[in-house]
């Protein structure tokens, strides 16, 4: 569509008037349109100035009407003589071709114009669907190509409720007919084969005690009530054990009836069905399935045991496998393991397996020693790397990646037997992420398992990551089996870039700063805890170093980054602060003395005290800090310790002058030439006595 052409697009080509001279035509129809226009829109004249009189009469034209050919200097006139100058010709509607006589006319008809509104609007649609195109390739370039990794190992309990069908439990009667057609003693347990995904499968059907009561209802006719296990397993091996045994593609499950008001067997642990269904408790394992193929799987499987069916009674109960369609699992179901994993070149896997390596680091920086779980295995008994992990709870899987909230076990691992795979892809380790249930907070369900993946996912891409091992698939850092496929694919994930190198430097920085601060109470402190190897109380801590409480308070503040103070509980912050603080201890205590040595003029100290200094003692427990002035002035001794009242403050003086004395020799009274105590009491009051010489007895 071509708008009309608005007037001001032909500024460029107007012809600019620089004469003085006043022009007849403009004058004449300039002035009559603008005092129209002010009339119309009630403008206030006000006396012009000497420089506003010289400029009217010396106007400066903006543009000339291509039409009549007037000239303007005022905008607002401009645009009003645009649309109603008598010389434009007349035009026609490009959309339903109407005769329009101006080009406010023409705005005019386009409001009311049918034909104008319907091409807009197919132009809009043409829009929109162009711009979700174009959305789905910005995503597409601007998600990253990653690695697909492998899923691994797989635990869960699918429920499904029946109890709206006419007959709930009608697929457990139709495995218990089949039960009842095969002699198990005679022929072992039932097999036969299906077709899974273009692959041939055995399936293997068994049964086995439950342990629950036989209902009380008519409609149920059986004296004991079984459990089913259906095993798929490759054809090419003669049992589920041997499959296992190879870590082959596998699946397991036990399928348990369920009513309500459920009930066991007398003498057995009783067991419950919190959400009354009628139908299904199916326990599920497997091994290198997609996760959310489990439950077709188990369909197949069921479908091949339905074939079997038939061949010895001519009246049974069939199987359903439609009973455990996916879109009618139960709320409650939920997953207690899943692992994905990616089996990388055997050179590039130091990085992740060094005892500086990404697990330790996992471990050692985000590990306090008693705050919530953390594991570490390192098992290199048949080869170097061979079953390596580290394992973190809830909490420390947020501060590892934000947004995370599941707990995980990191791991690094070669084949049971590494020698007979060598010269082999096998001899390759893997490097996997897996949920660990038994310590995560709350239960995953069946339908967080978008959220499971995800994490899983994200998790093993950033050890990845932080290993230096390229999470492209195409840069030839790994290497396929028979499961797991080098391929890639574009989508969105959460990438912490150089998260446990930043938190280790963080954490080196703050142990050097308050390291080189700390104090004798600050040492003790620490060397309590790293002895302890735990939480300790601060009134633990104030016992067990001989201070006051409010003295540990004020330790706990300045050490703050490098503990963990919370619910009247104090530990280091982690591991990794633990281990470098090991070897700052000596040093800064050496420090210390020397300084308090320095602080005294190098006064010595009575032999018999040895390194149990009164002066010193006294100073840590009630905060004292010493802080060297110019000339012969008396050194500043500031009190952390806030005493209750004035007189106590007196008091607390007086011991440390005397405990001074005891160590230096020196008399009591020069106590108060040699130091300025300043000490503030509870309720703020400040005591700094000018001459705190007299206050200790006369001279002699």
């Amino acid at each position: 569509m071509t708008e009309p052409e608005d007037f001001f697009d032909q500024l460029d080509d107007a012809e600019a008037v620089t004469a003085d001279d006043p022009d007849s035509v403009q004058s004449s129809v300039e002035q009559s349109e603008a005092d129209r226009i002010r009339s119309e829109r009630q403008t206030i004249s006000q006396t012009p100035t000497r420089s506003q009189r010289r400029s009217y009469l010396a106007p400066k034209y903006v543009a000339r009407c291509r039409f009549c050919r007037c000239k303007f200097s005022d905008i607002d006139v401009a645009h009003h003589h645009q649309g109603r100058c008598k010389a434009e010709p007349v035009a026609q509607c490009l959309h339903c071709e109407e005769e329009i006589q101006s080009q406010e006319s023409s705005e005019e008809h386009l409001k009311s114009c049918d034909a104008y509104h319907s091409a807009i609007q197919e132009e809009a649609e043409q829009e929109d669907s162009s711009a979700t195109e174009t959305e789905g390739e910005d995503s597409e370039s601007f998600s990253r190509l990653f690695i697909d990794p492998q899923p691994h190992e797989f635990h869960g309990y699918l429920k499904w409720d029946c109890a709206d069908r006419e007959n709930p439990l009608r697929s457990y009667f139709g495995l218990n007919s089949l039960q009842k057609e095969h002699d198990f003693e005679k022929h072992g347990p039932l097999r036969t084969g299906v077709n899974i995904g273009g692959d041939e499968w055995t399936v293997q059907f068994r049964f086995k005690e439950s342990g629950i009561a036989a209902r009380d209802s008519p409609n149920f006719e059986l004296d004991e009530v079984r459990e089913y296990l259906i095993y798929v397993y490759p054809s090419a091996y003669s049992s589920w054990d041997d499959a296992k045994s190879e870590a082959r593609k596998r699946a397991y499950f036990l399928i348990s009836p369920r009513w309500p008001d459920i009930e066991t067997k007398e003498g057995l642990r009783s067991m419950s069905n919190p959400c009354g269904i009628e139908g299904y408790d199916v326990e599920v394992e497997g091994s290198n399935w997609d996760f959310e193929q489990y439950p077709r799987v188990l369909q197949q499987a069921l479908g091949a045991l339905a074939d079997r069916q038939g061949f010895r009674f001519d009246s049974h109960t069939p199987i359903n496998p439609g009973d455990f369609d996916s879109d009618r699992i139960h709320h409650s179901s939920n997953i207690v393991d899943a692992e994905l994993f990616v089996r990388i070149l055997k050179a590039l896997s130091g990085r992740v397996i060094a005892y500086d390596g990404t697990l330790t680091r996992i471990s050692m920086l985000l590990a306090g020693d008693r705050e919530g779980y953390v594991k570490s295995v390192r098992d290199d008994r048949e080869c170097p790397g061979h079953y390596h992990t580290t394992t973190i709870d809830s909490r420390r899987a947020a501060e590892l990646i934000g947004g995370h909230s599941l707990a995980k076990e990191f791991k690094h691992y070669h084949m049971r037997n590494p020698d007979a795979v060598e010269g082999t892809e096998l001899e390759n380790p893997k490097i996997g992420v897996s949920l660990q249930n038994s310590i995560n907070d709350g239960t995953v369900y069946w339908d967080d398992l978008d959220t499971l993946t995800r994490e899983l996912d994200e998790a093993l891409l950033n050890v990845l990551e932080w290993s230096g091992i390229s999470t492209d698939p195409t840069e030839g850092a790994y290497v396929a089996d028979d499961y797991f496929e080098v391929a890639g694919s574009r989508r969105w994930r959460k990438l912490v870039s150089g998260s446990l190198p930043r938190t280790e430097s963080k954490q080196d920085d703050q142990i050097f700063a308050i390291a080189s601060q700390m104090n004798t109470t600050d040492t003790e402190l620490v060397e309590t805890l790293l002895t302890d190897g735990g939480k300790i109380s601060p009134s633990e801590l104030a016992e067990s170093i001989g201070v006051h409480l409010d003295t540990i308070y004020r330790a706990l503040k300045r050490l703050g980054p490098l503990v963990d103070h919370s619910y009247g509980e104090v530990q280091l912050g982690s591991k990794y602060i633990a281990q470098e603080l090991t070897g700052y201890i000596d040093s800064v205590s050496q420090s210390i003395q020397a300084g308090w040595e320095s602080a005294l003029d190098s006064l010595t100290r009575a032999e018999s005290y040895a390194d149990d200094d009164p002066w010193c003692r006294w100073l840590d427990r009630y905060g004292g800090k010493i802080s060297r002035t110019e000339g012969a002035d008396p050194d500043d001794l500031d009190i952390g310790f806030n005493p209750s009242t004035l007189r106590e403050a007196r008091q607390l003086l007086r011991e440390g002058a005397r405990r001074w004395a005891e160590v230096t020799g020196e008399p009591l009274r020069q106590f108060g030439f040699k130091f300025a105590p300043a000490i503030t009491t509870v309720d703020g009051k400040r005591y700094a006595p000018r001459n705190f010489a007299a206050a200790l007895g006369t001279p002699g």
